[in-house]
């Protein structure tokens, strides 16, 4: 088999087609559905921001009437304000395709040339693993394609999916549990912008759920978060057809002291959304806030979007005040994600020879 690497042309609307349908093929194996987007829409996910800039490639091979398909893509991720010794990796093979070679042939002849050519010395991938069994097994199609590129395991963690609808009765019950114990707490609902005058706040939120985020021993800096950049992210997010559902804990005294996010593609044919950050700051902590949280943006998601029918998370395996919570609301183990992280040496050209893999970001 053949197999052509080059660069993701974003004028190309056959080449999009066929990246989405990679996507699409890798999310229904993974997950059990995907979302849906235009052309147009990908377009603006993939394009540059002041905060970092991508590169993206696609793997093609001959058929056997002639011309050729896209059966893998890759993508390199350059932050432009925090880590900038970083780089982040993310290799997909399309399901029918895995264990021929496809995420070989890209990390030889795209990426790793790449790496080495941008300076940046710290790699971090993520790669899928089955939901039992062991972690370091060197046999796992991550593992080797890891080994290979000289990263190592950093953090393990567990994806959950949630059937929808839920219950009303069962999120009843847990609203009303964490009522009980909220005291002169309230939560608040917010759709696709942060209300102004609650930027700054905001902003110390989604940093401090970095800086308090249980990933063991990956290395990163976290973000600063300004008013320009949450601006950014909304706008983003809307030209690419998402939106986010929010709910905010309130404070006695009126500060923003929680938050919860699902983000959710609106494009007709989408089935997941995807459970983002859920954070209550360390001194509001011990009030039922998480479960208050999570109640109202679950609530919320089948009230606006109800044709979404799973709900996506994933938690580090060393949380177990979150896991607590989704179990709680009836999440089950899809599979476990490894956190990769490492400094190879890329200066003497091609990577050691290992068998055929599957995918790092990994998928």
């Amino acid at each position: 088999m053949h197999i052509t690497i080059r660069p993701l042309d974003l004028s190309s609307d056959a080449e999009l087609e066929q990246y989405r349908a990679v996507s699409t093929a890798s999310d229904d194996a993974s997950y059990g559905g995907h979302e849906e987007q235009t052309l147009d829409q990908m377009r603006t996910l993939y394009r540059d921001t002041p905060y970092w800039r991508q590169q993206r490639y696609i793997a093609l091979v001959e058929q056997m009437a002639g011309g050729s398909s896209v059966v893998g893509t890759a993508s390199l991720l350059f932050p432009l304000t925090e880590n900038l010794e970083t780089v982040h990796l993310g290799i997909t093979t399309h399901p029918a395709f895995r264990g021929q070679g496809i995420a070989t042939a890209m990390l030889e002849q795209a990426l790793a040339p790449a790496i080495h050519g941008s300076d940046r010395t710290l790699v971090t991938a993520w790669g899928e693993i089955p939901a039992h069994g062991e972690v370091d097994d060197p046999a796992l199609p991550v593992n080797r394609l890891a080994a290979r590129l000289g990263l190592s395991r950093r953090n393990v963690s567990v994806c959950r999916l949630l059937p929808l609808p839920i219950e009303d009765s069962l999120l009843d019950a847990l609203e009303e549990e964490s009522r009980q114990k909220r005291g002169g707490y309230r939560i608040e609902l917010w759709q696709d912008q942060v209300p102004q005058e609650h930027l700054g706040a905001y902003g110390q939120l989604l940093r401090q759920m970095a800086l308090d985020e249980p990933d063991e021993d990956v290395e990163e800096e976290p973000a600063e978060y300004t008013p320009e950049r949450i601006r950014l992210m909304e706008q983003r997010r809307r030209e690419s057809g998402g939106r986010a559902l929010t709910a905010v804990a309130v404070a006695p005294d009126g500060s923003i002291v929680g938050n919860s996010e699902v983000h959710v593609q609106t494009a007709p044919g989408t089935t997941i959304a995807w459970q983002e950050n859920t954070l209550v700051m360390p001194e509001h902590r011990g009030h039922g806030l998480g479960l208050a949280l999570k109640v109202a943006t679950h609530r919320l998601l089948s009230s606006e979007l109800p044709e979404v029918r799973s709900l996506v998370t994933f938690n580090s395996h060393v949380n177990p005040w979150m896991i607590g919570i989704n179990e709680r609301l009836g999440y089950r183990i899809a599979f476990r994600e490894i956190a990769l992280q490492g400094r190879p040496d890329l200066s003497a050209g091609l990577l050691p020879r290992v068998p055929h893999e599957t995918a790092i970001g990994l998928t």
